[in-house]
């Protein structure tokens, strides 16, 4: 879990400023809140694995929801939550 918004997988991904799809060097990533976001002021971030009930019913409704094409049954969810954090250049704004 990077601090600027994108879950990476092998590399983390350092740069604040969001680019278009597809990245020319391949990573490999999501962004769930790729959004400029530089906690160096403050905010936090936090992540964790979840196998709460209401949550992973949660989340097989909204993929259902979503993609009614493919079943899907949750069986753990991974959280990641940036809290109160400022965006790139900020000095106060969270």
């Amino acid at each position: 879990v990077n601090n600027n918004g994108v879950v990476s997988f092998q590399a983390a991904v350092s740069q604040f400023t969001p680019n278009p799809f597809p990245l020319a060097n391949g990573r490999a990533f999501i962004t769930p809140f790729w959004g400029d976001v530089d906690n160096r002021n403050g905010g936090e971030i936090y992540y964790r694995q979840s196998t709460e009930p209401s949550l992973l019913q949660r989340a097989t409704a909204d993929i259902n929801r979503y993609s009614p094409s493919l079943p899907f049954q949750a069986q753990w969810a991974f959280v990641a939550t940036w809290d109160r954090v400022a965006f790139y250049g900020s000095r106060t704004s969270k």
